[in-house]
């Protein structure tokens, strides 16, 4: 993996001013995946919006892990619900065309 695709947790933590012991959290509960290279724990460019969702549920909502791990979970399943609706809408607009 090329590290200008990543972002080192230290560095992260800091920009965001969250201690690295939150964003192992979010690991330990699957929520984030965590990428180790030359012994440094880096995070993806494509997942900073997804940890700042997660820095706000539980910093400014005051969400506890399992509660965000539960509301990840319930968000991941209507994103997955709106894209087969999506793609059956597709399906209909195709077969009407006809």
């Amino acid at each position: 993996m090329e590290k200008e695709n990543l972002i080192s947790i230290q560095e992260f933590c800091v920009i965001y001013k969250v201690p690295e012991t939150f964003i192992n959290s979010l690991y330990d509960y699957e929520l984030i995946e965590i990428v180790t290279t030359e012994n440094t724990q880096f995070v993806q460019i494509t997942q900073i919006k997804n940890i700042e969702k997660l820095i706000r549920f539980h910093f400014e909502m005051d969400i506890n892990l399992e509660g965000i791990h539960a509301i990840s979970n319930l968000l991941n399943k209507v994103e997955n619900l709106q894209d087969e609706i999506n793609n059956l809408n597709n399906k209909i607009d195709f077969y009407q065309a006809e």
